[in-house]
């Protein structure tokens, strides 16, 4: 099923006009970013009127994270690793009678259905995609965790040139 166009729904709506949308093209292309980005860049349109088009054009619910806190169980369900690369961030987890799950999980890009796979596969639950601009789930991250680093021990501390190294013990020795 083909979607119409973010550019074509916003010129519907009157929220941009035709130069507008050839400059955001222009600028999309040339920085090789998404159309609704190039828009908020080049100051066209707020970020949140972007988000609530996209939203009606996935038919998803678009949420702003803003300073919301989300349990450290939530958190731990997802690899922060995972949820960096993917630029998404785990909000809630749901409870049905007699199963646990889905869980909410603000997304940046409602296509990529690997992502959404990936995600349940690591946390072992559905996962039910809620929308949300990829600076609020960065700020999210960062702020749920910033100084988790700090507080994990180094595996390992060796001076900057140890020297030869000595073999201790090999493998199977023969007698």
């Amino acid at each position: 099923m083909s979607r119409t166009p973010i550019g074509k729904l916003l010129l519907d709506a009157g929220r941009i006009n035709e130069s507008q949308l050839r400059s955001a093209l222009t600028h999309q292309e040339r920085w090789r970013s998404r159309l609704g980005e190039s828009l908020v860049a080049l100051g066209y349109l707020p970020e949140q009127a972007v988000m609530e088009v996209l939203a009606r054009q996935f038919d998803l619910p678009y949420v702003e994270i803003g300073d919301r806190d989300v349990p450290p169980a939530v958190l731990r369900l997802v690899p922060e690793a995972l949820l960096r690369a993917r630029h998404v961030f785990p909000l809630a987890l749901l409870h049905s009678p007699g199963q646990e799950g889905p869980l909410v999980l603000a997304v940046t890009d409602p296509t990529d259905l690997g992502t959404l796979d990936e995600v349940a596969f690591a946390s072992g639950v559905d996962v039910k995609p809620v929308l949300a601009s990829r600076r609020d789930v960065d700020r999210a991250m960062d702020r749920h965790f910033e100084g988790l680093k700090d507080r994990l021990p180094r595996a390992l501390d060796l001076p900057d040139d140890p020297g030869p190294m000595q073999i201790v013990a090999r493998g199977h020795q023969r007698n």
